[in-house]
């Protein structure tokens, strides 16, 4: 019989640390892409936690602006300022539910696998996006007002304007 040629045990060696390297790669890669989804849940947690904390100060806010433009405008007694106020039931109701249902910011995450944290991810991607939808709702209506301001600084300049030329 003819003994095997030492470049076959080299094939042999090299495949077999070839294969443990593989698995130990594997494995790390498999642990960093879990640390990764971990972090990035604890980050979108926080933001969420936080975009919620000033949600109902800009709500507030906003609702402080609008009055002060109806009463500029004389008309805090309006349909459009009672479905305002009632919108703004409505949103602090909202903005409730969402902070009972907040995700809590102590939660480790440890012991979750990389389904579960994907999971989790998902769940507070749309959790953050119902409290973008308020948060871009109140600022647009703070944009608004803004803009109702300078229209009625305008147009209290030129009333005065043509109270100046009146003899």
């Amino acid at each position: 019989m003819a003994d095997p040629h030492w470049s076959s045990y080299v094939g042999m060696a090299t495949g077999v640390i070839g294969a443990i390297t593989g698995i130990i790669g594997y494995r790390k890669a498999n642990d960093i892409k879990t640390l990764d989804l971990r972090l990035e849940l604890r980050k979108s947690t926080h933001d969420a936690l936080f975009d919620i904390n000033h949600l109902e100060e800009l709500i507030y806010n906003a609702n402080k602006s609008r009055t002060k433009i109806a009463a500029a405008k004389k008309s805090k007694g309006s349909s459009h300022f009672k479905n305002w106020n009632l919108a703004i039931a409505a949103d602090k109701a909202e903005l409730e539910k969402l902070a009972n249902n907040a995700p809590n910011p102590d939660t480790t995450f440890e012991s979750f696998s990389q389904r579960e944290l994907e999971s989790k991810l998902i769940e507070i991607h749309k959790f953050q996006s119902k409290i973008n939808t308020l948060k871009n709702k109140y600022n647009n209506e703070l944009l608004k007002d803004e803009e109702e301001r300078k229209q009625l600084r305008e147009d209290h300049r030129n009333s005065m304007s043509l109270k100046g030329t009146e003899p």
